[in-house]
Order: structure tokens, then sequence, then C-alpha cells
């Protein structure tokens, strides 16, 4: 019988058998793949971003709930939204997670032995992704690398390098497919982490160009096959909208419209997000952080026309990014046909999830009861906010005291010394003083440094302090003290600073740049050549806020300590503190803010304001 050749089977003549070949034939013919499902889908794209420790809807410094913000509520619609797109659900957080409340500063510092609280929570909600934030540093690397062997999903820093060699430090990015269709996560820091850290904290490394470094990553992202590219990146927007940056609409203005939009006051390359949108092929997505605002949706245009999207959940989780794009298939490969975004609010109608409170419960607890322990007692309170700041009030002397004494004993004695006071909301009571008071007034995981600096570098510093207001007309004060800031741009409460051991004021009548009215030194005009030595925060010191004048300064000390525990150290030491013992009266602002707002019997013991 002669067998015929059809396929990979042998026609044996006329019984119609099939039978194999023998091992002579070709060998058989894989089947045809099964067809690509290549309809239209939905990708969904969730985000936290500046969590900074905050899992629980609770504030450690007040010891109060807060309803809006934790990521224990976040987790709630983080579940329900995954719910409805489970197969095409991505969750990214683009940093500062590690750091930020006494949560954070007691599991890097007190009792770094248990999982970190951050990654115990995070692990249960099954992140994609998280990009590196500049306070992941502030504990060091040890710190930080237990809790990226902690998390069950990359921590991205593609801009992160080795100073010896150029090489990565940190996976650059992560190529994950979610219904078919392959996203690309990019992870990139700001680079102002290199002004604002200890230096011990980062010896070795180099934190590179966000844009240069997507212009370099994102082409190899899609030679790797990526359809989706998100840039996961702790930097916003260079510019906020003029007038009010919570209004959704304004942040829809044409970036290019300079009547829109007014400058953030950056160090070089902080806040590039922008950039990244307009001048990096192929992204389509920037999942940005750092500036903590809530900004539902910004439309920007790439250098071929497209629209990238770019949002923002704002800080402490008090909202969920949610991106929605709608991708569809096209010669040979997926991409963003539409797309839109917008924010989900936290507060008292959003449950606590159970499953990450339950996980949790013990490292909430475990703080709560670290702070509330008596350190030390005052015989009347210090006033803080607003009544603190308009007047040469005893809560800021107090923490310049506490500057002078620490950098004394280490063995740098100060001429004078700059802090800021953090908050509105707090100030140190009257009687027993808890560390959860002490830690109130200075909320930052600041260090200290001591620079020299010489008489033009103050000079210029106290005339940019005076941009945190708007100038004032003596006759029409504004209504209430928060209507006396600047709004354009708006300055951070923290970028006000009041100084210590030199005698200085400010005519507010005056426009910006001409508003310092005297600055002596031991009774002495101060020279622009004279030298002195000045204890202020690392933040600060390396040009925070856009204070660059102090680059030009030399950093003669870092503290091991933050501000916080020295301040919580003094305390200790000094019972029974009374404001009559570190108030002294050389700083004087006019118009007096103070007695139209607060009244003239709520002022200081040796201070009053300026008649």
């Amino acid at each position: 019988m002669r067998a015929l050749r059809t396929g990979t089977f042998c026609l044996l003549g006329a019984s119609s058998l099939l039978t194999a070949c023998d091992s002579n034939d070709d060998p058989p013919v894989e089947p045809p793949p099964p067809p690509v499902d290549t309809s239209p889908r939905t990708l969904t794209l969730l985000q936290t971003s500046d969590l900074h420790t905050n899992i629980f809807p609770w504030d450690y410094f007040t010891g109060k709930p807060d309803a809006k913000r934790g990521l224990s509520r976040v987790a709630t619609l983080v579940k329900q939204e995954r719910a409805k797109n489970p197969d095409c659900t991505l969750l990214v957080d683009t940093g500062d997670t590690i750091q930020g409340s006494p949560l954070g500063t007691y599991y890097a510092l007190v009792d770094n032995a248990p999982k970190h609280p951050m990654a115990t929570a995070m692990n249960e909600l099954g992140y994609a992704a998280m990009a590196l934030g500049n306070h992941e540093f502030n504990y060091g690397m040890d710190v930080l690398n237990k809790f990226k062997a902690e998390a069950n999903f990359p921590v991205l820093g593609a801009n992160v390098r080795k100073v010896a060699d150029g090489s990565e430090v940190f996976t650059p990015y992560v190529l994950t497919t979610v219904c078919g269709v392959k996203v690309g996560i990019l992870g990139l820091v700001t680079p102002g982490v290199a002004t604002w850290e200890r230096k011990d904290n980062i010896a070795g490394l180099r934190f590179d160009d966000p844009l240069e470094t997507a212009k370099a990553y994102v082409p190899k992202m899609k030679q790797a096959g990526a359809d989706v590219v998100v840039v996961a990146i702790h930097s916003g927007p260079d510019k906020q909208p003029t007038g009010s940056a919570t209004s959704p609409e304004s942040w829809l203005a044409d970036y290019a419209d300079a009547t829109k939009w007014t400058d953030r006051g950056n160090l070089p390359g902080e806040n590039e997000a922008v950039q990244i949108a307009q001048q990096v092929a192929d992204v389509d997505v920037l999942l940005t952080g750092h500036t903590h605002q809530p900004i539902p949706k910004m439309l920007l245009k790439n250098q071929d026309g497209g629209e990238v999207l770019l949002t923002q959940p704002n800080r402490w989780g008090s909202h969920l990014a949610h991106v929605q794009l709608n991708v569809t298939w096209k010669d040979g490969h997926w991409g963003v046909d539409t797309h839109d975004s917008q924010l989900h609010a936290v507060d008292e109608t959003v449950a606590e999830d159970a499953t990450v409170k339950g996980l949790t419960q013990s490292y909430h607890d475990t703080t709560v009861a670290y702070v509330n322990q008596k350190i030390g007692s005052t015989t009347a309170a210090f006033t803080g906010g607003f009544a603190g700041r308009y007047v040469d009030s005893a809560l800021a002397d107090l923490l310049n005291t506490v500057q002078e004494e620490a950098s004394e004993e280490a063995g740098f004695p100060v001429d004078l010394s700059a802090t800021a006071l953090f908050s509105n909301d707090v100030a140190l009571p009257k009687g027993d003083v808890t560390l959860r008071d002490a830690y109130s007034v200075y909320i930052y995981d600041n260090t200290l440094y001591v620079m020299e600096i010489n008489g033009s570098i103050l000079r210029r510093a106290l005339e940019m302090n005076t941009l945190y207001f708007k100038q004032l007309d003596a006759a029409n004060l504004p209504a209430k003290p928060a209507d006396a800031k600047a709004t354009t741009p708006v300055v951070a409460d923290y970028n006000w600073d009041l100084y210590s051991r030199i005698d200085y004021g400010y005519d507010l009548t005056k426009p910006a740049g001409s508003r310092l009215t005297h600055l002596r030194f031991q009774g002495q005009d101060v020279r622009d050549d004279q030298v002195f030595r000045i204890a202020v925060n690392n933040y600060r010191g390396g040009g925070g806020g856009g204070y660059s004048m102090f680059k030009e300064g030399r950093l003669l000390w870092s503290s091991a300590d933050g501000v916080r525990d020295y301040v919580a150290r003094y305390m200790q030491e000094h019972q029974n503190l009374s404001p009559d013992v570190v108030n002294t009266c050389n700083f004087t602002l006019a118009p007096d803010l103070y007695t139209p707002y607060f009244g003239a019997t709520l002022g200081p013991a040796k201070c009053a304001p300026v008649q």
C-alpha cells in the first residue's frame, strides 16, 4: 500500500486510516496561534503619593482623629475601583512614603526590627510599583533598603546613580501586562535630594536630571515592548495656576499662557513633570507627587502634538488619583485612544479597610503610646500659628534656643539661628508636656546645620523672607491673618523664618525686595563682608524653599539627630519652662498684624507689637 503525505499525517490508500509518518518524514507543523483579542479595553491606573506614613485617619501631632487622611481609608477606595475593572487595574505610589509622621520616625529610629508598617499595608493592597521620594532617604540607606526588601513590589528610581561608575542603584522601570496590554512604569525622583539630604545618608549617590533620564529610558521601554508608558515621578509642575490652585478648571489652562501660571520657586530640575510631558516622546501619563497638591487633571502637548495626561493626589492619603486609559489595537500593538482622570477624596463617609487596619493596628497603638509619654512641663503656653509668626514670639525663640544650644554642645557655637513655625494648629500647652506636644511644634524630620555665611547672604535671605507676605495697606488690612500672606505665588508657612540674636525689622507696605528696615548685630549695622555662624535646618541650609543664597555659605557641621529630637531633649532638661526665659525682642513687623487679629492682651510677656 502506498502512503500519501498530507500535512502531519500519512493517508494509507483505500483504508482511509490515519497513521503517523515514519521518522524520515517532515516534523509536525505547529497549529496556528489563537487570534489575538483586539477588542478595545479600558486600563485603570490608581495612584497614591506623599503618604508620609499616614496609614490611619489620625493626627499624631494633635492627638486627634482626622477623617480626611490615611491609607486605611484610601484602601477602601482602591478595592472599590479595582472591583470595577479587576483584570485591568494597576496601583502605583509616587513616593515620600516611609517618613513624615511619628509612626515613620518610630519604626525607623526607635524600633526598626519589625516589618515596616507601610510595607505591610501596601503589600496587602497589591501595588504594582512605587517611585522613590526625596524623604525616602531621610533615615539613610539601611532603613530604605530594609523597606525595599520587605515590599512585594519594585521600588523605582531611574535617576539615582552611583557616583563611582554611574550605574543604577534602584530598578529604573518595570513592564507589566494587564488584560493583554504591556504597561511600562518609569520611576523618577526629584534631584533636590542632593540639596536637602544629609550627605552621609546619600554617600556615593548622585541624582541625575529627571528630564534627561526620561529621554534615555522611555525609548528603551518602547523597544522592550511597552504599549503604554507611565512616568511615576516624585516631582510636579514647576508652576501653579495663578489665583486658585484648588479649582480643577485652573489646571486645564494652557501652560504656555504666562498669565495663567506662576513660578513655584523651584530648585533647578526640582519639578520637571511638565517638561517631561512636553519633551519626551511616547509618554502617555505622568503620575506626579512632591508638590502636595490635588491635581485632578492636566492636559499637555508633547513634541509630536499628542496629548499627555498628568495628575497628582495631594498628600497624606487625602485623595486617590484615578486614571482611565481607553486603548485600541492599531498596526500590531496597543495604543491609548482617549484618557481621563479624577481624584476621589477621603472623608468620614469612606470607611477604613478592615484588613489594612487590622494588619497595622499594633503599629499605630505603639506609636500613640510612644508620643503620649510625659517629658516636661511649662508655666504658661507657648503660642504658635499665625499668632506666633506675626510678633516676636516665645515659641520661635524656644526653637532657636534649642538650635543654638545643640550647636554649642556639638562644639560649633553660633552667632544666630533661624527657624520657622510649621503648623497653624499647635502650641506648647501650659502644664504637662508630652513627646507629642514637643513633636507637634516641629513636625518635620529636619536635621541641624551650622553654616558660615556673610552679611550679604543674611541680608538677601531676610529680604526673600518677606515674600511670604503680600504688599499691605496699613489703613486697610486683610480680614484675617491668612489673608496677609502672598498669593502669587503662595509661599509655604515653613518658608517664613524667624531669627535670633540679630535685630531686624520689616515694613510690609513696601514692595518685595525693599522691605528690610534695619539689620544689626550686637548693636552695629551688619556689613556685607561680615562673617557669621548660623544654625539652620538642613532644608534651609541646602537652599530649600528658594533660599539659594545659603548654598553660597560653608557647611561646618551637620547633626545626626533631628531638630525635633533636640526639642524633646530640651524640654526634658528644662522642667517648668517659662516663655519669659527664652523670649527676646529682636524682631519688628510693620504694620502691626498681631493686635488686629489676636488682641494685645494675647501678646507675649516681653515683646509688644509695633504700633
